[in-house]
């Protein structure tokens, strides 16, 4: 008990740092900030704090919070890291031949090592996140990422998906843009197609240019939390015929080629930092039609690494069709995969408790084969109208998960209860917390879900045994 005690203490006073963006984030600015959100949602009084807890009957979690731990003894131990003194040689408060003994310690104990092939030293926690309109719009990841990298430590922006290309709808903090006169036309796929033209991969969404030949931008856009997204690595997915992928020669740290383990895979090392990057694609014998899936952008940094996966109109059985997806979601190693779905199997006419479940194990049951040790939690979804009511549907939904959980042995959250449960709906929408369509949320809405989930997260942290000795 006494070293749970010590352990959660050490949780709480780390000190935090934004990662290059300026400065340290201290244990009493984290204090005010947690207070600061919990002030905002209890500003609503119906969303029900005490139901947000998380449903873990297996302790499906234990290995994802005991790498969210090293993350702790490291920054605790060693501070930030991001500044080397050039006559001491402390990097971040530590010497830094201390800092990557410590951290190849750590690294040990994660089952990884720095010699290991294609291991570099670096300790992060992946997280997956697939879902449906609700995490296309990028709030709720968005919030929970944020909060997870002030935390935990930021070691990237994660996954982008070319929402905009495929002439859909973007998150805020990023662009992907073919450069004027320089693309040709964009095929489009999406995992929600019955009959797609392009192969489907890890995010959901397949563009792929009418040319090889093709000028692309990538962009992280700065927001107003002052954390840094810049990057010195992008990982490409695409599909396995797919133009050859090139960054500037003068930015390149090497040649980019098609990575040897995953062949829809293409690894972009840079010589710096940036947070706007062109890329360039060309032919290259058979390497010349194939779709782009999605970047993930990475700093090298310790820390937590997000992808969101997120397509409008989803559902389980969309996802869980799509073999590709599973193979593609070992490349990212995850530690936590989080699945949040069901707002839109709730909204058909004829829903069925044991149809949706067996849906829900169509896509469970692969990953988690797919990816053995790895963290599954389900969230269900807040409440929507249907025909101009609040749809009893929802509560199915959550009871479901939550069933699935207890059976299949998964963690659970239930979102469904914690933002007010049956009838919900009416007063989200009378605090103007919903959007026109009474189905989808306002940006405040969104927050409010995203730090429902965030919390429950924590506190299951928190509550934790610790596992680093």
């Amino acid at each position: 008990m006494l070293k749970h005690i010590l352990y959660s203490i050490i949780a709480g006073c780390v000190v935090l740092s934004s990662c290059g963006a300026g400065g340290k984030r201290t244990a009493q600015e984290e204090t005010a900030n947690l207070q600061s959100d919990s002030v905002f949602i209890a500003s609503y009084p119906f969303v029900n704090t005490a139901a947000d807890t998380l449903f873990d009957p297996a302790d499906n979690l234990s290995s994802f919070y005991a790498k969210l731990r090293r993350l702790d003894t490291l920054r605790l131990v060693c501070g930030d890291g991001s500044t080397t003194d050039a006559t001491t040689g402390r990097e971040g408060g530590i010497d830094a031949a201390k800092r990557d003994s410590l951290r190849q310690a750590l690294l040990r104990q994660d089952g990884t090592d720095e010699d290991e092939e294609g291991g570099d030293g670096v300790l992060r926690v992946n997280i997956l996140h697939f879902g449906d309109s609700h995490i296309q719009g990028g709030v709720i990841p968005d919030v929970i990422m944020r909060h997870l990298h002030k935390r935990f430590g930021n070691a990237g922006r994660g996954m982008v998906v070319p929402h905009k290309l495929s002439g859909s709808n973007e998150p805020r903090d990023y662009a992907i843009q073919g450069l004027p006169g320089c693309c040709g036309e964009w095929s489009v796929s999406r995992v929600v197609n019955a009959r797609p033209s392009l192969p489907i991969g890890i995010s959901g969404v397949s563009v792929q240019s009418s040319t090889a030949d093709n000028r692309l931008m990538l962009c992280t856009l700065r927001t107003s939390d002052s954390l840094d997204y810049s990057f010195n690595k992008v990982r490409v997915f695409h599909g396995k015929y797919a133009p050859i992928i090139e960054a500037d020669e003068r930015l390149s740290a090497g040649l980019s080629a098609p990575d040897i383990i995953y062949d829809f895979n293409t690894d972009i090392e840079l010589v710096t930092r940036v947070d706007t990057l062109e890329l360039h694609t060309y032919a290259d014998d058979k390497f010349a039609r194939g779709p782009i899936y999605g970047f993930s952008l990475e700093n090298g940094q310790d820390g937590v690494l997000y992808h969101a996966m997120g397509v409008n109109s989803a559902c389980y059985l969309h996802w869980g069709k799509q073999e590709e997806v599973i193979r593609q979601s070992t490349a990212l190693a995850p530690d936590l995969i989080v699945l949040s779905m069901g707002s839109n199997e709730a909204a058909g006419d004829h829903f069925h408790d044991d149809v949706f479940y067996r849906e829900v194990d169509r896509f469970v049951r692969p990953l988690r084969q797919a990816n053995p040790g790895t963290a599954i939690l389900l969230t269900s979804p807040a409440q929507a109208f249907r025909n101009g009511r609040p749809n009893p549907n929802f509560e199915n939904i959550s009871r479901t998960l939550r069933r699935y959980a207890e059976e299949q042995g998964v963690a659970f959250i239930d979102l469904y209860g914690a933002t007010g449960g049956a009838e919900s709906a009416v007063e989200w929408d009378d605090h103007r917390l919903m959007a026109r369509d009474r189905i989808h949320y306002t940006a405040e809405g969104y927050r409010i879900q995203g730090l429902l989930i965030y919390n429950a997260l924590y506190n299951g942290y928190i509550g934790h045994g610790p596992t680093v000795q």
